[in-house]
């Protein structure tokens, strides 16, 4: 009988095992999200939501200050990722500025695509104004990565038919002419600037990356790597992966090197997940220590460690512009297990949005939405413009778009 229970339990010890390679190793289709959204197939029998700037010629008042310095400039759903960027100042001729010459200020942009109807908008954040800058119908869009001047999108939806649903990405000109799919199937697709494109694309022996310029050419592949399950970031240092990330595996973070080579710099640890400074030379990262969820940043030159008072998901937070401070949506309680039932819409938080000063280690509180503007935020998709003035963020319960003054 004894035997027999160690046969049991050998089998179940080796079959866990197994399954955390299969999870790493094994084959992956790519998953996108769908949770209310539509696919091209379904356009026609899904009405298209009110648009806000309907019959206008210019831009129209928009956004709702539900909080000192904090805007919910959506309330309906948007396609995860923005473009934010700053505008200079510029000067008005006089004759069109009633005789003498005028200089406006400048402001901060975000670009943003609605998820229903796949519409363009641009919102003015200090002028308050939103203006659609493309009516291309493309419904169902879930996530975006925008050129670093917002004039091109590489969106991700999912198409299909008989019932086999298929990722299709789409590369979207602001100006709603000239768009292209690029491959079907893509795992990621991630820009840097104005000119890098990363797509990562997964095969039967595990996942191929690939870099080209932004219009597609000149591409060449990075790595063919037999981890399947991958996430890429890309800095203006090497390009860093991670593992998969769940609660029940151990997960591993590396650099890529130019030549396609990875080198380990974070693991084995459970739930790990990573973010880049813009730089590359830090990294924060999270992952689950027991039941507890822990956030350091690791200081590349030196292989150092700190660790952070406060702790969430790396996915909600962002790195300043110049790598000097972190912004992260911090829950005001942490419950699941993490981070998989976040993942999986089993969880979520209500955050308080917190910065984080590098230089001297300090973790300020900028705003609760809860207590200032009864607002329960669950933040994701957390951006900041160059000069780190405004940050703009999602609110992963009902899709919204939210922004605030820094």
């Amino acid at each position: 009988m004894k035997r027999a229970l160690i046969i049991v339990a050998s089998i179940i010890f080796l079959a866990g095992i197994g399954f955390g390679v299969y999870m790493i190793f094994g084959p992956k289709e790519p998953s996108l999200s769908t949770s209310d959204g539509v696919s091209f197939d379904e356009a026609d029998d899904v009405p298209l939501p009110s648009d806000p700037t309907e019959g206008a010629t210019g831009p129209v008042p928009a956004g709702e200050e539900v909080a000192p310095r904090l805007i919910r400039i959506t309330e309906s759903p948007v396609a995860l990722g923005m473009a934010i960027y700053d505008l200079p100042s510029q000067v008005v001729p006089a004759e069109t500025a009633s005789g003498t010459p005028e200089t406006l200020p400048g402001d901060v942009e975000i670009r943003y695509i609605d998820r229903a109807s796949g519409n363009i908008y641009a919102y003015r954040f200090y002028d308050r104004t939103l203006e659609r800058i493309a009516n291309r119908t493309l419904p169902g869009i879930q996530e975006a990565s925008w050129l670093s001047d917002g004039s091109l999108a590489y969106a991700r939806f999912l198409s299909g038919s008989d019932g086999e649903d298929r990722v299709e990405t789409y590369a979207l000109p602001a100006a709603g002419e000239g768009g292209y799919f690029l491959e079907r199937g893509l795992s990621q697709a991630s820009v840097i600037g104005t000119t890098t494109l990363f797509t990562l694309m997964p095969s039967t022996s595990g996942s191929v990356g690939t870099v080209s310029n932004a219009d597609g050419t000149n591409s060449r592949t990075l790595f063919s790597s037999p981890l399947a399950s991958l996430t890429v970031h890309l800095s203006d240092g090497p390009y860093m992966a991670h593992t998969k990330a769940s609660a029940s595996l151990d997960g591993y973070a590396f650099t890529v090197g130019a030549n396609g080579a990875f080198t380990r710099i974070l693991g084995p640890l459970r739930g790990l997940s990573i973010l880049p400074s813009p730089s590359g030379s830090l990294v924060l990262y999270t992952h689950m220590d027991g039941r507890t969820l822990r956030m350091s940043v690791l200081d590349r030159a030196t292989g150092d460690s700190t660790a952070l008072p406060i702790a969430t998901l790396a996915e909600k937070c962002t790195w300043s512009s110049d790598s000097r401070a972190i912004f992260c949506g911090i829950p005001r309680g942490i419950t699941g297990s993490l981070p998989d039932e976040w993942y999986q819409g089993v969880v979520a938080f209500s955050d308080r949005l917190w910065r984080i000063d590098m230089d001297g280690r300090v973790a300020t509180l900028l705003i609760d939405p809860t207590s200032s503007g009864e607002a329960t935020i669950d933040m994701t998709g957390l951006k900041t413009d160059g000069r780190n003035d405004v940050l703009t963020f999602r609110n992963r319960l009902d899709g919204s778009l939210w922004a605030y003054d820094l």
